[in-house]
């Protein structure tokens, strides 16, 4: 028999959330669309902070930014309303470790935690990594 929480972490496949929730916007290989939605692939600020992707996950994103060089001003929505912390720790882990991204993985404990933290899409622009 698993251990508690396992069943539910498991049951939680990163490139299932990121093809149905993700991958309309930046694209099945993590590339982007140039000026609105910013590449995952090689991205500084995806591969840095827990907390701070965490928080673009759940509480979106909105306002320019600058990515490799390039600016983008798309709108990315929240989805603290529609996914569990155990499908955005998911998604996160796998958007940090493809495409030749490699990030340490992210916890549904550490989205929990910034769960319990509400945060308006420019206090997480705010928060970016520059």
């Amino acid at each position: 028999m698993p251990a508690a929480g396992t069943a539910v972490q498991a049951s939680a496949d990163g490139a299932q959330v990121y093809t149905s929730n993700c991958a309309s916007c930046h694209g099945p290989a993590g590339a982007g669309v140039p000026g609105a939605f910013p590449p995952l692939a090689g991205n500084k600020a995806i591969l840095g902070s827990e907390k701070y992707v965490s928080d673009v996950l759940l509480y979106g994103l909105q306002g320019q930014i600058n990515a490799g060089g390039q600016n983008y001003n798309g709108v990315m929505p929240a989805w603290a309303a529609t996914l569990s912390d155990a499908e955005i720790a998911a998604v996160l882990t796998h958007i940090r470790s493809t495409w030749g991204n490699a990030a340490p993985a992210v916890t549904a404990d550490t989205v929990k935690t910034e769960r319990g933290t509400p945060l308006t899409a420019q206090q997480v622009l705010a928060e970016r990594p520059q």
